[in-house]
């Protein structure tokens, strides 16, 4: 996404990395899952609209399956292998137009060149030991998103209802994102030493939840952070009319046992209920990256849906 960003941490890793296309045997070469269940699998009926994570380099991106949005709900996809190509037929057809979305707002059409499993050819990718592949398509984009290389955008197989019109940012509003992080960091125990130690990434976000902009800020160690504990903080903050100042919405630090990180990746109104949701990238050091679906409810920001994290469906 291209927010208003003050300095950018690394690209999607994982299952999300950039390069994962041409990496994905590596990233999941331990797939050795085969035993078929019988759990509940995502009925297909009446073709639900689906919300697709749409990434990769603008010569040749790549859309992959998240979630169906229907009743104001954000379900995530569950489907047996048998599923999974029917889900390629019905929505990665040769000629399938799908809508995608940058900062919340529709940005043009992404045409499917072709599914996971074109008649008469290769499956798009394999994994060794895995029978339910989660299906990529390769499309082609109408129009080229704002200052992005390497896309990291939300997709709809219908386009979501458009967003009312929102006050644009201003150079203020990065003013009182830059205050809430050094709060919140002040508050979890990081040091004027420590944050100019760190990356800052802080954004101002046109997303409806109040009157204001919601800001989004967050520290993280500079380079890969993978040696040692890596420092991480994470926060959103609203407007709160009755103090008239922003305040914590959503703060997220990484537990003792289990070291969990979080960035923003971008916002869609997916429910429809005028109020943006907020995507994030969550994932753990040496781990597969997964999404973090956010809504706000009651002046905070509450997790309602998470994201596969492996590119093999094979139930564990």
């Amino acid at each position: 996404m291209t927010p208003r960003t003050i300095r950018r941490v690394p690209a999607l890793r994982g299952i999300f990395g950039a390069s994962v296309v041409a990496s994905i045997l590596m990233l999941t070469a331990g797939c050795d899952k085969h035993t078929e269940t019988d759990a509940p699998q995502t009925t297909l009926a009446g073709k639900p609209r689906v919300l697709f994570f749409l990434f990769g380099d603008q010569k040749d991106p790549r859309v992959l399956p998240l979630a169906t949005l229907a009743d104001g709900q954000i379900s995530p996809i569950a489907l047996d292998s048998s599923g999974w190509k029917n889900f390629d037929k019905l929505y990665f057809s040769p000629g399938t137009t799908l809508s995608f979305y940058q900062n919340g707002k529709p940005v043009g059409d992404a045409i499917v060149r072709r599914g996971m499993w074109a008649d008469g050819a290769n499956a798009l990718y394999t994994l060794p030991g895995c029978r339910a592949h989660r299906p990529l398509a390769a499309v082609t984009l109408s129009a080229a998103p704002r200052s992005a290389v390497m896309l990291e955008l939300l997709a709809t197989s219908e386009p979501l209802i458009a967003p009312p019109l929102r006050a644009g940012i201003v150079p203020a509003d990065l003013d009182s994102a830059n205050a809430l992080a050094t709060r919140v960091a002040q508050k979890e125990g990081l040091t004027t030493s420590a944050r100019g130690e760190l990356d800052l990434v802080a954004n101002a976000l046109a997303i409806g939840a109040t009157t204001h902009p919601t800001l989004v800020v967050g520290y993280l160690e500079r380079g890969s952070g993978l040696n040692g504990t890596p420092r991480h903080v994470f926060a959103i903050g609203d407007y709160v009319e009755a103090s008239q100042s922003y305040v914590p919405s959503f703060v997220h630090v990484p537990g003792d046992s289990l070291r969990e990180f979080r960035r923003v990746i971008d916002h869609a109104d997916l429910t429809g209920d005028g109020v943006d949701e907020i995507v994030l990238e969550g994932w753990r050091t040496g781990s597969d990256s997964f999404l973090v679906f956010l809504a706000y409810k009651d002046g905070h920001w509450r997790e309602v849906a998470r994201g596969a994290t492996s590119w093999c469906a094979d139930p564990g």
